[in-house]
């Protein structure tokens, strides 16, 4: 009879574990934050550092060209927003003013759409256009600021790499031999399993913004906006911010265009482009790229994005679908979180009787985890 009973210890143990992770996480996110994406960026690379050992045969130097070569791209990168950066810069005096009469030829049009007297569309336009113009750049400032400082975080991500890569034998080893003999094949399946979740997720992610890249950029230089690589790319790159990311991107070209703008159809083109881009991004170019393997439903990322957000900031929502993902492919491995994997994956909206056709089964059972011993 105790069994089939769930135990209370167990159930009191496994809260008080979460919340104590949750509270670690917290307050070690200077040092955990870097060292997330350390292994995150570590995975992405070890099948190029695998290659330059085969011509390399001392490790250190092998993993030292191996950085090297992926951090060519990333300057180019660089060399590239920064100089557009400087360009978009020397617009800015004009922006606010021009902002500010754009921003109120659209209040009075609003005005005279849904009948707000005069002193109301005034009293408005005051309290609302400053906020507008400011939560872009209060967003962004909070979100550089949340882990000490960008380039702290960024030194350390890159040494944190290094050694990743430099003793992956040995923590591969550690891992195994924590295991019985017996059951290292399924561990160093998993293994490979995270690693392959890892690798599809960030090649996947570069490429999908490299294509929501050139589309933007395209789309933004038709309608007539100036510096349409730098709001292209920059929509792109800030798309890998779930959700938030993606309103982000198209708001800032949408105020550049807002303010800079020599047809008042532009500003409703950009608003149009947008939308159509991140339309195919989430039908048809995600999916395709990346694949179901990495793809977790909506509610789940929603979830994760807040959950991020409240612990580590910027650094948490960008982590928070690869880190849900891999945890999506971990509790497949075991019976009892089966169920609660595949609620965590977008194939619930394909069969909604999967969970009762596959999972109806007493080991299969939340509550067995549970359970006393």
């Amino acid at each position: 009879m105790q069994t089939n009973t769930v135990s209370l210890q167990r159930l009191t143990y496994f809260t008080i574990l979460i919340f104590l992770a949750v509270y670690l996480l917290i307050i070690g996110q200077t040092i955990l934050a870097p060292l997330a994406f350390g292994a995150l960026f570590a995975f992405m690379l070890k099948p190029v550092c695998s290659f330059v050992e085969r011509w390399i045969k001392w490790r250190m130097l092998a993993v030292l060209v191996t950085m090297l070569v992926a951090s060519l791209p990333l300057i180019g990168v660089t060399m590239f927003f920064s100089t557009q950066f400087v360009n978009v810069v020397k617009d800015m005096p004009s922006i606010k003013e021009k902002l500010n009469a754009g921003a109120t030829t659209l209040y009075e049009w609003a005005q005279k759409l849904f009948g707000y007297t005069e002193a109301q569309t005034d009293q408005f336009i005051s309290e609302q256009i400053p906020k507008l113009m400011d939560a872009p750049l209060s967003f962004l400032g909070v979100g550089v600021s949340s882990s000490t400082t960008f380039f702290t975080g960024f030194f350390l991500t890159v040494i944190y790499i290094f050694l990743f890569l430099l003793y992956r034998s040995a923590f591969k080893n550690f891992v195994l031999v924590q295991s019985e003999k017996n059951n290292r094949d399924k561990v160093a399946g998993l293994m490979k399993k995270i690693q392959k979740v890892i690798q599809k997720y960030l090649y996947g992610l570069l490429l999908v913004i490299l294509i929501m890249g050139i589309m933007n950029s395209a789309g933004l230089a038709i309608i007539g906006i100036r510096h349409a690589m730098f709001w292209g790319f920059l929509a792109a790159t800030l798309a890998i911010i779930p959700y938030v990311g993606t309103f982000l991107g198209g708001l800032l070209p949408f105020l550049y265009a807002l303010a800079t703008a020599s047809h008042s159809w532009q500003p409703v083109a950009v608003v149009i482009l947008f939308i159509t881009v991140q339309a195919l991004e989430g039908n048809l170019i995600t999916p395709n790229v990346v694949g179901s393997t990495v793809k977790v439903n909506p509610l789940a990322a929603i979830v994760a994005l807040l959950v991020g957000a409240k612990i580590w900031g910027i650094a948490g929502m960008v982590l928070s679908l690869p880190a849900t993902a891999l945890l999506k492919e971990y509790l497949k491995q075991f019976d009892t979180w089966k169920p609660v994997g595949f609620l965590l994956s977008d194939e619930i909206a394909e069969d909604h009787d999967t969970i009762k056709k596959r999972w109806d089964n007493e080991r299969f059972r939340l509550r067995n985890f549970f359970k006393r011993k």
